[in-house]
């Protein structure tokens, strides 16, 4: 009886995504628990969406026009929402048949805790298994240095932290997200669930894939924000110097590993002015295999590059950020 009374709005930003959509759709729709809002904030698509859309009026809530893009979309999705636990979905990801029932049983059973994330599987553009991702309990040092990934689609918080903490950052397009959960794991408690709750896409075209190396000013941009709060980070560190070390390993690695992503881009002075700021940080960076490939992706190229990763062993293959 108590769990419906529980609402879940998940919300899909949506632009010319016709050939996933309603996959993504149906995911909502097919859980097996009910109570659900789901809001689709497209973007005003070209292609077939529409289509889709009206198709499934019928479970759904949703709207088209000319937006600022997917944060905006999803900043729309938040006002527009009724339920006491919110999360994002995007219009090429999947839920997995039980995820709301089983975000909705920890969240009626752990009242204090308000943001919950889970593990996620990576799949192709058909959908096809590519790799399991099991992110663990989250070490928030850890997690401002890039070492550990928090899969977003397997994220779900409470409505009631919005009021406190505002929307997503409309400055952001790619790292608002990690913006965000930033943010909430600094201020409220979060918890770790053992359990796959979402599908993930993975392919060329995504703009997480495409669009890459922009996210390196992004996290730039999210540690200044983070440290300029020097009190709330010793209350959560412990003392100032702790908070300085933190800072300038989370520094070190933006540097270092932005460094390599522009230099696999064969974008030479950017990757070189990077690389040189993360070393001074932590030297120890020149020891990291990485820094070696992506000098070897630079001088031979990705495509050639991808050839010769499949054929490593597994026990030297190289690991990307």
């Amino acid at each position: 009886m108590i769990l419906t009374k529980l609402l879940v709005s998940i919300i899909t930003p949506s632009f010319n995504q016709g050939m996933f959509i309603e996959d993504t759709i149906l995911s909502v729709k097919d859980q097996t628990y009910k109570n659900i809002e789901h809001i689709v904030i497209d973007g005003g698509s070209t292609d077939n969406t529409l289509d889709i859309l009206k198709k499934n009026t019928s479970s759904i809530l949703w709207i088209s026009e000319p937006d600022q893009g997917q944060t905006n979309a999803i900043n729309k999705g938040i006002k527009l929402s009724r339920g006491e636990i919110i999360a994002y979905l995007n219009s090429d990801d999947l839920y997995l048949p039980d995820t709301i029932r089983i975000v909705t049983d920890f969240f009626i059973a752990h009242p204090e805790i308000d943001m919950i994330y889970g593990n996620i599987e990576h799949i192709d553009k058909e959908g096809r298994f590519i790799q399991s991702v099991r992110p663990g309990k989250i070490i928030l040092e850890n997690y401002l240095t890039g070492e550990v990934y928090l899969p977003q689609p397997s994220v779900f918080f409470r409505k009631r932290i919005v009021k406190k903490i505002g929307y997503f950052d409309e400055s952001l397009h790619l790292a608002m997200d990690m913006d965000y959960w930033t943010t909430i794991m600094l201020n409220f408690p979060s918890e770790y669930l053992q359990v796959t709750l979402a599908k993930a896409r993975i392919y060329p075209e995504a703009k997480s894939s495409s669009q890459h190396i922009k996210y390196i000013e992004e996290k730039k941009y999210i540690l200044d924000k983070v440290f300029s709060n020097e009190s709330l980070l010793i209350s959560r560190f412990g003392s100032i110097e702790r908070v300085r070390e933190v800072k300038k390993k989370a520094y070190s690695f933006v540097y270092f590993f932005g460094g390599m992503e522009y230099l696999r881009d064969r974008q030479i002075i950017p990757a070189f002015e990077y690389l040189i700021n993360g070393i001074k940080l932590f030297p120890m960076h020149l020891l990291d295999s990485y820094l070696y490939w992506s000098i070897f992706v630079a001088i031979v190229g990705k495509t050639i590059a991808n050839k010769v990763k499949i054929v490593l062993p597994n026990k030297i293959r190289i690991r990307k950020w």
